[in-house]
């Protein structure tokens, strides 16, 4: 679903379409007659005209409320139709243009942001308070912050069609079978939702899916997609927005089933700058909904894309080709099993430390023993303190990271106000710093600091501490291979 209007349809927030309101009328109160005429001249003088008739009761349409159905501005409250041309959601959408500060929404309407304008729509708590076709509660940033967003799903609620790859109303709908983006989403045919269904293109995505290359057992895998298929494609998203990979393109398709839990990992490379590719992973084979994400072809050195696998879990691989022209490839596939008690931290584990001793730092279930680290935290006696993480332990971690060694300090301060602790790692670390009340308890957080551009760089917080309250203070590192010295102070806030 597209929450960016502008980018769901016309630039210009201002609907177009000029038709007359449809409203429901509302009573009045009737006119009066007309006065009756004068009598005529001479004799017998003539009637008095007839009075006017009176008003029929009804006066002007009822104007709408945010979220309503609307094909023109007059017809709204708010003034503004989001029309199903200019937007494309089914039978149009009445709002209102507004600013937080001095043009605020109407209630049960929030104003939501759009760039260079922002929009009124009506709040929502569940699917059943948008009553609109095609509309859908939506929380628009992720906590909880839920509106009424129009669209479509069903050819019938738009003048034109639904796309069911956009969620939205379009003019046209596609010919799954012409070679043509009749639908002007960027994709075609049968990589097209409203085509895969039809019996032409499921019969050539069951094919495909059926003939992907097997890469459960792990290996380098390298070819061409001169002899792939040209019956997928997505819609992948990038910092710039979104933009299509290989619609209309021949792509090879991969699968991994995971043998065990453990952790996969995946790299596609290039060294041929004309055969350049982009490449997608989905949870199902014919199924666009299960896009897990896209990525461009990696370069020797780029980080492997890693992903925590149960037994049976199961990856489809996209290799598309960027143009008509066949893309080489390498496609790197590790599989490395989670097994608890072999030394080696895995998948879920939180540590591992190859024994089978169950109240030591690390237990039987490789769950970190958080009590037994917390009783080993070092006191801290002196404002300045050298330390070394790769010295530390492996089983905590901040809200803002910490996947490496840690040493824990715990400082009992002698007067109550605001401390500044600052951790300054040597060249080769990467610090992570956080303090917490509870040594133990993760949600007793106080602050955590971590650069994510600079790695040998000094991290600092400032909390508030109580005169003889002790805290705790970790001395983090980004990953296991970010360890390293590093000196901590502890000083008052200045």
């Amino acid at each position: 679903m597209c929450l960016s209007l502008a980018a769901c349809g016309d630039d210009d927030p201002s609907p177009q379409g000029t038709t007359s309101g449809t409203g429901h009328p509302s009573p009045s109160p009737p006119g009066e007659g007309g006065d009756g005429g004068e009598g005529g001249d001479g004799g017998q003088g003539g009637d008095g005209g007839q009075g006017g008739d009176g008003g029929d009761g009804f006066g002007a349409p009822e104007a709408k409320a945010d979220g309503e159905a609307c094909t023109a501005n007059e017809e709204c409250l708010g003034g503004l139709c989001l029309t199903e041309e200019s937007f494309g959601w089914a039978g149009g959408y009445c709002s209102s243009l507004c600013d937080e500060e001095l043009l605020p929404c109407e209630e049960g309407s929030e104003c939501l942001p759009q760039g260079s304008y922002s929009l009124c729509l009506k709040s929502c708590a569940a699917a059943d308070d948008c009553e609109g076709v095609g509309q859908t509660c939506v929380d628009v940033d992720g906590a909880g912050w839920q509106m009424c967003v129009g669209g479509c799903d069903a050819d019938e609620q738009c003048q034109g069609s639904c796309d069911d790859d956009s969620g939205f109303c379009v003019a046209k709908g596609e010919t799954c079978d012409n070679g043509e983006d009749d639908d002007r989403d960027a994709l075609q045919d049968c990589e097209e939702l409203d085509c895969s269904a039809q019996a032409a293109c499921s019969d050539r995505i069951t094919a495909a899916c059926t003939g992907a290359t097997d890469v459960s057992e792990g290996g380098t895998f390298t070819g061409t997609t001169e002899d792939g298929t040209d019956t997928f494609g997505a819609i992948c998203s990038d910092l710039f927005g979104t933009y299509p990979a290989g619609s209309g393109l021949k792509e090879k398709v991969f699968e991994f089933v995971a043998p065990a839990k453990g952790v996969v990992e995946f790299a596609a490379f290039s060294d041929d700058p004309e055969g350049l590719f982009d490449w997608y992973v989905r949870t199902s084979c014919d199924d666009a909904a299960t896009l897990l994400g896209c990525l461009q072809a990696f370069a020797p050195g780029d980080p492997f894309v890693e992903l925590t696998v149960e037994a049976g879990d199961t990856y489809f691989i996209y290799i598309e080709a960027l143009s008509d022209a066949d893309a080489s490839y390498e496609l790197d596939v590790n599989f490395v099993p989670q097994v608890c008690g072999d030394g080696e931290i895995v998948g879920t584990e939180e540590c591992d430390d190859g024994n089978t001793v169950d109240d030591d730092a690390c237990k039987n279930t490789c769950v970190v023993n958080a009590e037994v680290l917390c009783a080993d935290a070092v006191a801290l006696t002196e404002p300045e303190v050298a330390g070394d993480t790769s010295d530390g332990t492996q089983g905590f971690t901040g809200s803002c990271g910490g996947a490496g060694g840690e040493i824990v300090y715990r400082y009992t301060p002698s007067a109550s106000g605001d401390v500044t602790i600052t951790a300054t790692p040597e060249v080769g670390s990467d610090i992570v710093l956080y303090a917490r009340t509870d040594c133990a308890d993760r949600d007793s957080e106080l602050a955590c600091a971590d650069d994510p551009l600079e790695a040998a760089f000094p991290e600092s917080i400032t909390v508030a501490v109580t005169a003889d309250a002790p805290i705790d203070i970790f001395v983090d590192s980004y990953g296991p291979g970010d360890v390293g010295p590093f000196t901590l102070t502890v000083a008052p806030a200045e």
